[in-house]
């Protein structure tokens, strides 16, 4: 074991791949840069599988986010509504929540969405 001095070896070929492909997802993952773009913009938020509308970055390699929706209500709070629908082809109004929230960059898209953001 590594904690009382003796080297680690590998069992089998197959323990030697499997810590070769992790790694090689690892060095992949990190290899992905996220693509700037003039906030406000949309991107995929990868935990929901839904858009948010990223309005700003936090230190700490952050993104400052808005929910995107279709429901007028988020729990008790009214959501903003965006007409005409950035989203091209849907026909309902999209919704965005006024909370702010934030997390960390790998966790959205690498690519912003081509949607724009209508100026009031």
């Amino acid at each position: 074991m590594a904690g009382n001095g003796k080297k680690f070896r590998c069992k089998s070929e197959a323990q030697k791949k499997a810590i070769r492909r992790s790694y090689a997802i690892k060095a992949k993952q990190k290899d992905t840069k996220h693509v700037s773009a003039p906030y406000p913009h949309f991107r995929y938020y990868k935990k929901s599988g839904h858009p948010a509308l990223i309005v700003g970055e936090q230190p700490e390699e952050e993104y400052r986010y808005r929910k995107v929706m279709h429901s007028e209500k988020d729990g008790k709070r009214t959501n903003e509504k965006i007409e005409p629908n950035p989203k091209p082809g849907d026909p309902e109004p999209m919704y965005i929540g006024k909370r702010v929230r934030h997390d960390k960059k790998h966790n959205f898209e690498p690519k912003p969405l081509p949607w724009k953001y209508p100026k009031k």
